[in-house]
């Protein structure tokens, strides 16, 4: 049975929110990033592709075993998140991949911690699933659409929010459906992180994931 779920999340003014999921500590598997993350920007630097690599026992490492299949190219520019060791927790839009990645290999770039309003617009995407931000006076808004499994696999399951916040620093908001969606997004360069709270959609809908902007 087709399950949809229309949840309509009402705007909210841009106190410090309480986070949807804590920033990943520093022994955290490398498997997503959050909005909550210290998220940076970084490109991939030096002569030749550079192998993502697993979490396990002995990882991140030099071991063959902690050696995926995906590769970052270099001059690739890849989204940051938490460190360890000698290693960075990175996502590339390029093949969906996200693992550690060995931080002499990275030339680190910063990201404003306070984007103007015109770094949200646009429409982002992840697969099927897309979330499109336009500017409203100081504040933006949101309207979102989610799949599971997939947009053309009948019958699919779908979820969506809508909502207008003003961002606070580099991160939006949005909260207030009665039925108790909220997401939670942050704008990094060119990715948009976002994080919900599986409360919004059908069975296995999620927002949750990394989207990159497809036009304005």
């Amino acid at each position: 049975m087709n399950i949809k779920t229309a949840l309509l999340c009402v705007a909210v003014t841009a106190a410090a929110p309480a986070p949807l999921a804590a920033a990943a500590a520093p022994d955290a598997p490398c498997n997503q990033l959050f909005p909550d993350d210290d998220l940076r920007l970084g490109q991939v630097t030096g002569a030749g592709a550079v192998t993502f690599l697993s979490d396990g026992s002995g990882c991140p490492g030099p071991a063959a075993a902690c050696r995926s299949k995906f590769v970052a190219r270099s001059g690739a520019t890849v989204l940051l998140g938490r460190s360890r060791g000698d290693y960075v927790c990175a996502y590339d839009s390029r093949t969906g991949s996200t693992g550690w990645l060995p931080q002499q290999r990275i030339a680190v770039r910063s990201v404003d911690a306070a984007p103007p309003l015109s770094a949200w617009g646009g429409t982002w995407r992840l697969y099927d699933n897309n979330i499109v931000l336009k500017q409203s006076g100081d504040s933006i808004e949101a309207d979102g659409e989610a799949y599971w499994p997939a947009k053309n696999v009948m019958p699919a399951n779908e979820g969506s929010f809508a909502g207008t916040a003003k961002p606070a620093g580099s991160r939006l908001h949005v909260t207030g459906d009665p039925q108790g969606c909220t997401v939670d997004l942050a704008v990094a360069g060119p990715f948009l992180v976002v994080a919900d709270n599986k409360k919004c959609g059908g069975h296995n809908v999620s927002f949750t994931g990394i989207y990159t902007r497809r036009g304005r």
